[in-house]
């Protein structure tokens, strides 16, 4: 009986979980924290923003100089300074306004900000501004003013630990002072073993015989785990030979001390499948079945020398859909190394017709000019269509069913990288679509 898709992800997160990296830390400077997960609370030393300041181009005003100006009316300001970003603070003169430029600290005694369009005349060079009585009753104190640690306090948490260090979360570090050289203590990178081989493959620039193809699930899975925030990969290339495989895989473990493997191929119903026959000898504690999903329903998991094994199938595609469905979800949920999947609803452009026991997942080319977006399916449904798969940024889920979907109908689609550039000509096309079974899937 086949695996749900939901049961097979909990499995990963839960193997993953068994055996997750240690708390080793090490500090990288800032420039170089991109992508890496934080080892400990960052604590502000100041506040952010560091002083109170206007949220926007207008006068600074005291809410209580406008409390009785009537709804028809209004009243005159005389402008008494004008303030940039960055400028010494100013003492605010009661009955008065100063302007201010965004980013400008707030003057002392002033208490809300009046926009430069809502006054007459709508400008700085002036003595004088009327604020209208209609605008001067909706001013409330702290209107269009950002207050000295809004953002974060001096002396509390800003990063927590476990946070994955992005462009916002850098650009905070530097808000709060730190600079290109300033250390942070991150999480050692997980340590991944990348397997990947049969008789028939050959590693890229050899001549192919007959018969033979060249590795590409090596190279993707390698750039994969590295997009996914894990520098840290070895790749190990083996044959048919099971013994041999056991031998060779075992040394690496030793060596490198992985806290994951990843194999593709070798998992299904054929009779030279050397990860299977290998790791799925009494004794091993291994799964290998199938999953209810098309490309990458033969699926393994288990522990080799105490460290989490995860079996990917070998067609290339059934490989890279494995990852982000499979893969990915584990990795953000336990090492916090790479953002969890994040599915939306497109609209499919064309009609498609799903299979009747598994859920699809199609490689699709996303339209975002109308909202909902829409997405057109790239190639065929065939698991080896790679080139096909590297001209689509999204994977379209198709549930199971026995009716033909029309063009429209909304389904769940989940980015991914690739597809084409901005000016690059946009080819969702490809061979006819074939919904091939993968149960005989050779690697």
């Amino acid at each position: 009986m086949s695996r749900s898709i939901e049961a097979h992800q909990g499995e990963l997160r839960a193997l993953l979980a068994r055996a997750a990296p240690d708390d080793a830390t090490e500090t990288v400077p800032l420039a170089r924290a991109a992508g890496r997960v934080l080892a400990r609370d960052l604590v502000a030393p100041l506040d952010l923003p560091p002083h109170t300041n206007a949220q926007m181009d207008g006068f600074a005003v005291r809410v209580s100089d406008l409390a009785a100006v009537p709804p028809d009316g209004g009243i005159d300001l005389p402008v008494t300074a004008i303030r940039a970003a960055g400028a010494a603070p100013a003492v605010h003169t009661a009955g008065a306004a100063t302007a201010v430029m965004t980013g400008a600290v707030i003057p002392e005694g002033a208490d809300a900000v009046v926009p430069v369009e809502r006054v007459s005349p709508p400008r700085f060079d002036t003595p004088l501004v009327t604020v209208p009585g209609s605008v001067a009753r909706d001013v409330a104190e702290g209107a269009f003013v950002r207050a000295a640690g809004s953002d974060v306090a001096r002396g509390a948490v800003a990063l927590p630990a476990g946070t994955l260090l992005g462009a916002a979360a850098l650009g905070a570090c530097a808000a709060l002072g730190l600079t290109d050289t300033s250390p942070l203590p991150v999480r050692q990178p997980p340590r991944v073993v990348v397997v990947s081989g049969g008789d028939e493959i050959r590693p890229a620039g050899e001549t192919l015989p007959p018969g033979a193809v060249h590795d590409a699930n090596g190279p993707l899975l390698a750039a994969w785990l590295r997009a996914a925030g894990v520098d840290s990969v070895t790749r190990l290339g083996v044959d048919d030979d099971p013994d041999a495989f056991l031998a060779r895989l075992g040394d690496v473990v030793a060596r490198v001390r992985p806290h994951l493997v990843i194999t593709s191929g070798g998992i299904s119903a054929g009779a030279f499948e050397v990860v299977r026959l290998a790791l799925g000898r009494a004794g091993r504690e291994m799964w290998f079945g199938h999953v209810a999903v098309q490309p990458g329903g033969p699926q393994g998991c288990g522990t080799l020398l105490g460290v989490p094994v995860v079996c990917l199938p070998g067609n290339p595609v059934s490989t890279w859909v494995s990852c982000e469905l499979f893969v990915r979800p584990a990795l953000a949920a336990v090492w916090g190394c790479c953002e969890p999947p994040r599915w939306f609803t497109a609209r499919l452009q064309e009609p498609v017709q799903p299979l009747p026991d598994r859920t699809q997942l199609r490689r699709g080319v996303l339209d975002h000019s109308d909202c909902p977006p829409r997405v057109s399916l790239a190639g065929g449904a065939s698991s080896h269509l790679l080139t096909a798969a590297a001209r689509a940024d999204a994977l379209v889920r198709i549930a199971p069913g026995a009716q033909q979907l029309p063009a429209g109908t909304p389904l769940a689609v989940l980015p991914v990288a690739g597809g084409p550039r901005a000016g690059a000509p946009v080819t969702a096309g490809g061979p006819a679509p074939t919904n091939d079974d993968e149960s005989g899937e050779p690697r």
